[in-house]
C-alpha cells in the first residue's frame, strides 16, 4: 500500500512542476530608447537597464520576453557606459 502513495505523490508533484515551468516570474520589455548610445536594454517598473547580453532573436523594440536577469553597476566613464545594466542570465519568448 505504501509503494501506491508513494507514486501517487509523486505523480502529483511532477505534474505540479509540469503547470509551473510555464509561468514566467519577471517578464520585461525589450527597448533602446532611454539608453546612452542606443543599447539595447530592459524595461521593468518605468527602468530602463542597458544590456549587451540580450540575444540577437530578442532585439525588437517593444517586444515582451521572460527574462532572468541580474542588476550591477558599470563604473565605467564614457559616454555609453556606467549606471546600472543588467546581466542577462537567460531570456525566452512568454509562454502563450
Amino acid at each position: 500500500m505504501k509503494p501506491l502513495l508513494v507514486l501517487w505523490i509523486l505523480a502529483a508533484i511532477m505534474i505540479t512542476a509540469g503547470c509551473n515551468k510555464h509561468s514566467c516570474s519577471q517578464s520585461v520589455t525589450i527597448t533602446q530608447q532611454g539608453t546612452p548610445c542606443g543599447q539595447w536594454a530592459i524595461q521593468k517598473n518605468g527602468n530602463v537597464y542597458p544590456a549587451d547580453s540580450i540575444p540577437t532573436i530578442f532585439q525588437e523594440e517593444g517586444l515582451v520576453v521572460c527574462a532572468k536577469y541580474e542588476l550591477y553597476e558599470d563604473m565605467g566613464m564614457c559616454a555609453c557606459c556606467g549606471g546600472t545594466w543588467a546581466r542577462i542570465l537567460s531570456m525566452t519568448h512568454l509562454p502563450e
